[in-house]
């Protein structure tokens, strides 16, 4: 593995290598085999989000941003399998917590990510649905066959899923993940403690995100 801070900041591929690598399996073999160890060069040169105002229809699409502070998130993602971040409601890491999750579902096999936040419908829309965008915008040549496309869940041929979740006790241990992100865990309003040591029982890996210094998440990072 490639760490991110160990890539390049900035996008190497041209439209022109986009147009070559359409007609070329051999390069696009190699590519594949390199996003698969180099997370960061996969991110800023295949995958594609919106702007800020992505509810807005007709948003931009653009390239995942290459930002240093966006690099060293996503590096300390593959380096710490217990993270927790306070964000604002700007910063983007939904997404690149999101792009993590897609990482690892893409371009490993028998990965069950569970997405977790205050309500289902959100977590469908805000958490699911941005997975299955990345994905989607990339070139065809990088995707594999998607076995599920539905509500609160996004399942791949090599066997690994996304499935989105509301908070509450227990909500976790329905499934075998291995994976966990809990999104806005400063909304879960008496559930927070709960649905953490539900993930860190289930999952290898947990990544706790929230822009609300409130209740219980409040207390988490204070004491941090």
């Amino acid at each position: 593995m490639i760490y991110p801070l160990d890539s390049d900041l900035k996008p190497v591929v041209t439209g022109r290598m986009f147009d070559k690598l359409l007609e070329d399996k051999r390069m696009q073999k190699i590519e594949y085999r390199r996003c698969q160890v180099e997370p960061w060069y996969w991110l800023v040169n295949y995958v594609f989000t919106k702007r800020k105002d992505e509810n807005v229809e007709g948003a931009e699409v653009e390239r995942f941003p290459a930002d240093p502070y966006l690099r060293y998130v996503f590096d300390m993602c593959f380096r710490e399998p217990k993270l927790a971040i306070d964000k604002s409601r700007q910063m983007r890491l939904t997404w690149i917590m999101m792009a993590y999750e897609l990482f690892w579902a893409q371009f490993y096999p028998n990965e069950e990510i569970i997405c977790q936040t205050k309500a289902e419908a959100i977590a469908d829309s805000e958490l699911v649905k941005r997975a299955v965008f990345m994905f989607e915008n990339q070139p065809i040549w990088m995707r594999q066959a998607v076995l599920v496309n539905s509500y609160c869940t996004f399942g791949l041929q090599n066997k690994s899923i996304i499935r989105g979740i509301p908070s509450g006790a227990h909500k976790v241990r329905a499934y075998n993940p291995t994976r966990g992100f809990i999104d806005e865990t400063g909304f879960l309003e008496g559930e927070f403690e709960e649905c953490k040591n539900d993930m860190l029982a289930c999952c290898k890996d947990v990544k706790l995100v929230s822009s609300a210094m409130a209740g219980e998440w409040g207390d988490f990072v204070n004491a941090a």
